[in-house]
């Protein structure tokens, strides 16, 4: 069985197109009537989020694929079934959305976050109180940046949230996402600009690198193994630049200088500044 999930996320996957792929998803959650239909669904779905997350897929693009894929099919379930198709045990959207590590899909998906949370229930508690366990998935996917025991930030990051203006269709935004993922990976590097530690607290170095590198399409990224964000340049002197990363959601950015790379915020505050990978 879940082989044969495996095999069909792929399928729908790579040989779909937006389309055909929504259009099977639509039809098949339309056709759920009853109770019992809608909770084999979810556990469907819940099945395939512990395969995708376990890594028995082969790769981190089909494993990327296949966990936006999933966020796709539990969007549909609110859009199609509306919000009571949610119900307060229900694990599978904070599975969806933790288990991701692509930030765009993750802010894609915070307004079924919020669906979520009207409900209450399993939401407020899994991982810890919220919102510590949700917004940890945005910075961490998007900054790599832990907030653990920095509940001082949690208001004001979680208005900027929830402020925000998201595409009322959450099952379209992330087809066209995992459609930009797919292109990202065609790409091949042209120069590494810098590669430093992986600090996710400050001056706590973890294992591995991550690189500020210009791709095959002349566009500046900062890559973390096979993943790749975007960097628009916002400022520029004759000591050091300012990035941020394309559709950041807190307004943190990197200050590069002279080899040398901080993690700022909004307010201009260093949350980090990164050593030197050797």
């Amino acid at each position: 069985m879940k082989k044969t999930l495996v095999l069909l996320g792929l399928c729908l996957i790579f040989n779909c197109s937006k389309n055909e792929l929504l259009d099977q998803y639509t039809t098949e959650i339309s056709a759920l009537k009853t109770e019992q239909e809608l909770k084999n669904y979810w556990k469907e779905l819940h099945d395939l989020d512990q395969i995708t997350y376990l890594k028995e897929t082969k790769g981190h693009l089909q494993g990327d694929s296949i966990s936006i894929t999933n966020m796709i099919r539990t969007a549909l379930m609110f859009e199609i079934h509306g919000d009571d198709v949610y119900t307060p045990d229900n694990v599978v959207p904070i599975l969806n959305f933790t288990h991701n590590y692509i930030g765009d899909a993750n802010l894609a998906f915070w307004p079924i976050i919020q669906k979520c949370k009207k409900t209450g229930g399993v939401i407020e508690s899994f991982g810890g109180k919220f919102p510590a366990y949700q917004l940890e998935g945005i910075s961490i996917t998007f900054y790599d940046f832990s907030l653990f025991r920095q509940d001082n930030k949690y208001n004001a990051l979680l208005e900027k949230l929830n402020n925000k203006s998201y595409n009322t269709t959450v099952s379209e935004t992330l087809f066209e996402i995992q459609e930009e993922q797919k292109k990202l990976a065609q790409l091949e590097v042209k120069d590494v600009v810098g590669k430093w530690n992986i600090e996710r607290m400050n001056n706590i170095v973890e294992k591995g690198f991550f690189e500020f590198v210009k791709m095959s399409d002349n566009s500046l990224y900062l890559k973390r193994k096979h993943r790749l964000q975007k960097l628009i340049p916002i400022e520029t002197t004759d000591t050091y630049q300012n990035y941020k990363i394309e559709n950041e959601p807190f307004g943190w950015t990197y200050k590069l200088s002279n080899g040398n790379l901080s993690l700022l915020d909004d307010k201009g505050t260093t949350l980090i500044d990164y050593n030197a990978y050797n």
